[in-house]
């Protein structure tokens, strides 16, 4: 076998702490968990990729990787095409292919290391620009997990709101954001809209996004979203769920619609653009299946009339890194990028290669997603390894 072939695959399953108890509309989290992937040639150079933690995404992933046995990694084009070779197979869904994509993406920084390229320059952009970000802002700022009807009950505190805002301001000031993405719990349009008041006035020259991940029925989104439209918001998200709804909703408001649920999935476009439900798609690179549909989205999407956005949240140094290169290259992606990765308590990669300035992190230099496993602090994060070799 050519020495460039990929002669083995190596997944880890990760728990990673964060640096708080962060309160979203679906979940509660002291933790977060990522699949960590490296590929590796019979001559022993490697490439990196990353894909949500979920065991079935693991296990997905770890039964894939047979099938880059033997293959040469360039071709990642091929590997697409043994997995899907038509859409009418789901391929288990969004978890198939987030495996996929983070398989997918270590080919891409394995190609980028053997041939001395940032993944940037591969995308066919220049990955030397700082990027901006948006800091993504809980429901409540709480120092442990509680239940939902804890949350309900403090939500109804007026503190509640002024905690929020001060969170946000904290980022401002120390880190340098000039974007936020509010992830509102869905209990009230009340409390919701005297978050986004109050983080307006205290923020009033930042780009403020809402984000309520489907979590009112359209009628009641309507009416919450009339109530942001003083507020001069950059994106409502998700305000409530499927297309259909969405585009009830973006007929009755002048703010930009966002959606990361309803079109999860090129064949998605199509339906999309006869409905104009929103106007920006924001994609995250796994959920997409990989850097080559993630790409197809983004030029697909400016021929048809939509906006792509890059979607993120508690990624790892690997996929941050990966949306990096990605908002470099490609020119078509013209608003922040969203990251939590400032949120992690640790990271699988070496430490200082990922820094925020000023709200902006700067692509990581060097070939490939310029980053590299720290061996240490992978062992100690991992719950779970799996190998797949010749």
């Amino acid at each position: 076998m050519s020495g460039r072939r990929v002669a083995r695959v190596r997944v880890w399953r990760v728990r990673i702490p964060l640096r708080m108890a962060y309160v979203g509309a679906r979940h509660i989290q002291r933790e977060t968990f990522r699949t960590v992937i490296q590929v590796e040639t019979a001559d022993g150079a490697v490439g990196l990729g990353e894909a949500p933690g979920h065991p079935e995404v693991l296990r997905l992933a770890a039964g894939l990787a047979g099938d880059l046995l033997g293959h040469d990694p360039i071709d990642r084009r091929g590997f697409e095409r043994r997995f899907a070779p038509s859409v009418f197979d789901n391929r288990n869904g969004r978890n198939g292919w987030s495996s996929h994509g983070g398989l997918e993406l270590a080919l891409w920084d394995l190609v980028g290391r053997l041939e001395g390229l940032p993944f940037a320059t591969l995308l066919g952009g220049p990955p030397t620009r700082p990027i901006d970000l948006v800091c993504p802002v809980p429901a409540l700022v709480a120092d442990e997990p509680l239940s939902r009807a804890d949350l309900v009950a403090r939500l109804a505190s007026v503190d509640a709101a002024d905690q929020v805002v001060d969170y946000a301001m904290d980022h401002a000031q120390r880190l340098g954001f000039r974007s936020f993405k509010y992830e509102s719990a869905a209990v009230g349009a009340d409390f919701d809209i005297a978050v986004m008041r109050a983080l307006r006035k205290a923020l009033p020259d930042a780009h403020l996004r809402f984000d309520a991940n489907a979590g009112y029925p359209p009628a009641e989104a309507i009416a919450l979203c009339r109530a942001l439209e003083r507020l001069h918001l950059e994106l409502l998200e998700d305000p409530t769920d499927d297309q259909e709804g969405l585009a009830r909703l973006r007929a009755e408001v002048e703010t930009p619609v966002a959606t990361r649920r309803a079109v999860t999935q090129l064949d998605q476009l199509a339906a999309a653009i006869r409905r104009k439900p929103v106007d920006v798609v924001l994609a995250d690179l796994s959920g997409w299946g990989g850097p080559l549909r993630f790409r197809a989205l983004v030029h697909t999407a400016a021929a048809t009339g939509f906006e792509v956005a890059i979607h993120g949240r508690f990624e790892t140094g690997i996929g941050t890194a990966a949306s990096l290169h990605l908002a470099a290259a490609l020119g078509e992606i013209k608003r922040p990028t969203e990251t939590g990765h400032h949120l992690l308590g640790d990271d699988v990669i070496r430490p200082d290669v990922l820094t925020i300035r000023n709200g902006a992190m700067t692509v990581p230099e060097g070939a490939g997603l310029g980053v590299e496993l720290d061996p240490d602090h992978l062992r100690d994060l991992t719950i779970e390894e799996h190998e797949v070799r010749k």
